[in-house]
C-alpha cells in the first residue's frame, strides 16, 4: 500500500525537493546572506522531516478511509452514503461520489441481467413442462402400436428418438431445478432397489436391443436420500453404461456397508475411459475420447450428476481402465449421532426464537 501511495504522491515528493534545491541554491550563490553550514543542514534536514511527517499523516488516513470502504464493500448490503461521515477532503468526497455513480451503474446492470436470467430460466421450465405432453402422448401411440411391429418397422427408430429427446429433456429440467436444489430436496430412507430399478425398467428396451445382462447384490441397503435427484444421478450413470457396454455385455449393481457409509457400485464392461481423461470427467461439457465418438454425447450427465451429489453431502467416483469397463460409485454416508443431535439443538433454537418474538419477556433459562 505504502509503495503505491508513494507512487502517486511522486510529484509531490520530487516538487518539494525541486522547491527546497531552489532555496539551498540561492542560499549559496547569494553573497549577502550569510548562513552557516550548520543551520544549512538543519534547514535541509528540518524541510525532508515535515515533508515525511506529512506523507505519513496523509498515507495513514487514506489507508482509513480506503480501508472502512473495503470493510464496507464486502457486505453486500453496503451503502456508500454511511461513508460520507468519513470523508474530510474534497479529493475524498470526489472520490466517493464517483463509487456512488459507479454502483448505481452496476446495480441497474446486474438487476437487468438477473432479471433476464430470471425470465430465460422460466421460459426453459415452462417450455420443458409443455414439451412432456406431447412426449407422453407419443409414447402413448407407441405402446399401443408395439404389437403391430411388424407392419411398421420404423416405429422402433422413433422410439429410440424418443428415448433421446426425452432424456434431454429431462436433463434440462433438472438443470433449471439445480440452481434451486437446497429448497427442492427431502431427504429420507430409501433402498437403493428404489433408486436402481426404475431407471432400469426406463432402459428395458435399450437393455434387451443390447441382449445387456443385469446382475444385482445386495440393493435392500438403507440410505438416506432424496430419491427424486437420486434416481435422476442414476439415470445418467446408467445411461452411459448402456450406451457404451458392448452386445451381450453385463451391468452389475451391488452395494458395500460399512458403519460410516454405504456404497452403491454400476459397474458395465464397456470399452473404459483413457487415463488422461478420468480427472475431467465431471466437468462441464467434456465429451473425452470416447465421447467424441458418439455423436449423442453432451458431457453434461456426469457434470449434473456431480453437482447434485455435493450439495446433498454424498460423494461419486469414476474408476475406469482402457478396454475393461467402467465402475461408479456413489457414496451415501450414514446419519450419526452428532447430526442428530445438531438437529435437535437446531430445532431447539427456532422454538426459542418463535417464543421470543410472541413472548417479548421470555426468557431462557
Amino acid at each position: 500500500m505504502w509503495k503505491n501511495f508513494l507512487r502517486e504522491r511522486l510529484s509531490w515528493i520530487l516538487f518539494v525537493l525541486l522547491w527546497l534545491s531552489v532555496i539551498d541554491a540561492l542560499l549559496l550563490l547569494e553573497y549577502d546572506i550569510e548562513v552557516s553550514s550548520t543551520s544549512f543542514w538543519y534547514l535541509n534536514l528540518l524541510t525532508l522531516c515535515m515533508l515525511i511527517l506529512f506523507l505519513l499523516w496523509r498515507g495513514v488516513k487514506e489507508r482509513r478511509f480506503i480501508k472502512r470502504l473495503s470493510l464496507m464493500l464486502q457486505n453486500d448490503a453496503y451503502d456508500l452514503q454511511e461513508m460520507h461521515s468519513y470523508v474530510r477532503t474534497k479529493a475524498d468526497e470526489d472520490m466517493l461520489s464517483l463509487l456512488q455513480r459507479i454502483d448505481r451503474v452496476y446495480r441497474r446492470q446486474t438487476h437487468a441481467l438477473h432479471v433476464q436470467q430470471r425470465e430465460q430460466q422460466e421460459y426453459i421450465t415452462t417450455w420443458v413442462h409443455e414439451i412432456k405432453t406431447p412426449l407422453t402422448a407419443m409414447k402413448l401411440l407407441i405402446n399401443a402400436r408395439r404389437t403391430e411391429l411388424y407392419k411398421w418397422p420404423w416405429l422402433k427408430d422413433i422410439e429410440d428418438e424418443w428415448m433421446k429427446i426425452d432424456g434431454l429433456v429431462d436433463q434440462n429440467l433438472y438443470a433449471a431445478r439445480l440452481r434451486h436444489l437446497e429448497k427442492d430436496y427431502q431427504v429420507h430412507a430409501v433402498s437403493l432397489s428404489e433408486l436402481v430399478f426404475p431407471n432400469v425398467a426406463y432402459f428395458s428396451k435399450w437393455c434387451i436391443e443390447k441382449r445387456l445382462h443385469i446382475d444385482e447384490k445386495n440393493l435392500d441397503t438403507v440410505v438416506h436420500t432424496d430419491p427424486k435427484w437420486m434416481q435422476f444421478v442414476v439415470r445418467q450413470v446408467l445411461s452411459n453404461a448402456i450406451k457404451y457396454s458392448p452386445l451381450e455385455g453385463k451391468l452389475s449393481f451391488f452395494s458395500e456397508e460399512t458403519p460410516k457409509y454405504v456404497k452403491l457400485f454400476i459397474v458395465d464392461q464397456g470399452e473404459g475411459i483413457p487415463p488422461q481423461d478420468l480427472p475431467h470427467v465431471f466437468e462441464k461439457g467434456f465429451t473425452g475420447n470416447v465421447g467424441r465418438k458418439s455423436k449423442g454425447a453432451t458431457g453434461l450427465g456426469l457434470y449434473f450428476s456431480k453437482k447434485i451429489t455435493d450439495a446433498l453431502g454424498h460423494r461419486i467416483e469414476v474408476h475406469s481402465l482402457l478396454h475393461e469397463g467402467t465402475t461408479v460409485i456413489l457414496t451415501f454416508y450414514k446419519p450419526n449421532s452428532f447430526d442428530n443431535l445438531s438437529k435437535n439443538v437446531r430445532l431447539q433454537a427456532e422454538i426459542v426464537i418463535c417464543f421470543k418474538r410472541i413472548f417479548p419477556c421470555y426468557k431462557v433459562r
